[in-house]
């Protein structure tokens, strides 16, 4: 079987498709678990378990938030199937939380 120019530069095109789909999804997936755990899933249940009173340690550090940000950037470009509300609340949280722990007198009664 024989194929024409054309189907080869189809099957070439899908095939880079799905090996950059794999590869940048794999990316995101290995800083998630051996840079920051803290930044798996969507971030939301961790927020209502903060609010709460529950104490998750490593939930609200900037490179929980650097991962956070890079891995939902990598995840969408990867093409996986993820929403976006959840960890941009989360990362939204880490950032309020890491404002309140700047060194700048006018926050201390927050």
């Amino acid at each position: 079987m024989h194929l024409s120019h054309t189907e080869g530069a189809i099957y070439t095109a899908f095939g880079f498709y799905i090996l950059f789909s794999i590869i940048i999804s794999s990316i995101a997936a290995a800083l998630t678990v051996y840079v920051a755990p803290g930044a798996s899933g969507s971030g939301i249940p961790e927020i209502m378990g903060v609010l709460n009173g529950v104490k998750y340690p490593n939930i609200f550090t900037k490179r929980v938030l650097i991962v956070k940000i890079f891995g939902v950037m990598l995840a969408v470009s990867g093409t996986l199937c993820i929403g976006k509300e959840g960890p941009l609340a989360h990362i939204g949280a880490i950032v309020a939380v890491l404002c309140l722990e700047a060194p700048f007198g006018f926050l201390a009664e927050f």
